[in-house]
């Protein structure tokens, strides 16, 4: 994070000492925000953020509202605390009370530091700098992590979801339908003879060949619908609040789409896929082993039939 980039909220009713807080703050190419009471720190919270740091006086002039009303820094700090949106922005608390009680009830508001006035400047520096480093190494690390969880559940090849993400989700959907009755389809898609191709072009010929196939699918999906890399040259679709004949609408799609030769070095290459398909709660399977033991099955029929075409495994009311 550059200097420039971050804001800081300096919540002080004092005019002249907000300045002078200001200035200090940009004389280090910090962009800080002024804001004079309670209430409008809360404003700027909300619409004028976010802010990586909140300079925060304790005494501010809506402590002195009604009852009920009154709003200093002790709880402007706990309402910023106690809402998610703020969840990674620091409170610095600067108050003329220097009392050790006085600091710890800054500190179980939730402030991160505690200053008193009158303030050494340098300390105060110090003291911010030091805030704003943890906090950048703490949002460096939360993005390192959040890349981490992303790879965990990404096919590194074609860039879609695993199966290791495709088999929570089916889970999670599988809850979903019991809960609310509405049907799911999941629908396991084979490339027919696609060995052949990385037998006589290579396996970047096949990856190409696996990266377009990814490319086509995703065209026309729902935002609710999930299309994963299966494993090899097999890819699953999670059709959501989808039933058998929904289901085959979409398979019959699906061999439609890939329908269209793919040309890699001005060759062109037919790619054929049989398709296996099983609904839920529709089919036989109850369960998220059932379902993928089932749409494997109904896949491997489909091979077994000559391929290049969808077989729907049955439901309860065809036996």
């Amino acid at each position: 994070m550059s200097v420039g980039n971050i804001r800081i909220l300096v919540v002080e009713d004092n005019v002249s000492l907000n300045e002078i807080l200001c200035k200090i703050m940009e004389s280090e190419g910090y962009n800080p925000v002024p804001a004079f009471s309670g209430r409008e720190a809360m404003e700027a919270m909300s619409n004028k953020g976010p802010f990586d740091l909140v300079l925060l006086d304790v005494m501010l002039p809506d402590a002195q509202a009604p009852q009920g009303a009154a709003m200093d820094g002790i709880e402007v700090c706990r309402m910023i605390k106690i809402d998610p949106r703020f969840a990674d922005t620091l409170i610095f608390m600067v108050s003329v009370k220097d009392q050790p009680e006085d600091i710890m009830r800054g500190i179980d508001a939730g402030a991160d530091d505690y200053i008193t006035k009158p303030f050494n400047t340098t300390l105060l520096l110090a003291k911010s700098k030091a805030m704003l480093r943890i906090k950048n190494l703490q949002d460096e690390l939360r993005e390192k992590n959040r890349l981490l969880e992303e790879m965990a559940i990404t096919d590194g090849l074609t860039g879609i979801p695993n199966y290791r993400y495709l088999i929570e989700k089916l889970e999670e959907e599988i809850k979903r339908s019991h809960r609310y009755h509405t049907p799911i389809t999941m629908i396991l898609l084979d490339l027919d003879d696609f060995k052949k191709i990385n037998d006589t072009f290579g396996h970047r010929h096949g990856d190409f060949v696996l990266r377009e196939i990814a490319a086509r699918l995703q065209q026309g999906l729902r935002e609710t619908d999930i299309l994963a890399r299966y494993g090899g040259d097999e890819f699953a679709l999670l059709l959501t609040q989808t039933d058998k004949v929904g289901g085959q609408r979409v398979a019959r799609q699906v061999l439609d789409c890939l329908s269209e030769s793919i040309v890699i070095n001005d060759r062109e290459h037919m790619i054929h896929a049989s398709l296996g398909l099983v609904s839920f709660p529709e089919g036989t399977a109850k369960s998220s082993d059932e379902v993928i033991i089932s749409a494997d099955t109904a896949l491997y029929r489909a091979k077994e039939l000559g391929g290049h075409q969808i077989y729907a495994a049955p439901s309860e009311s065809d036996e």
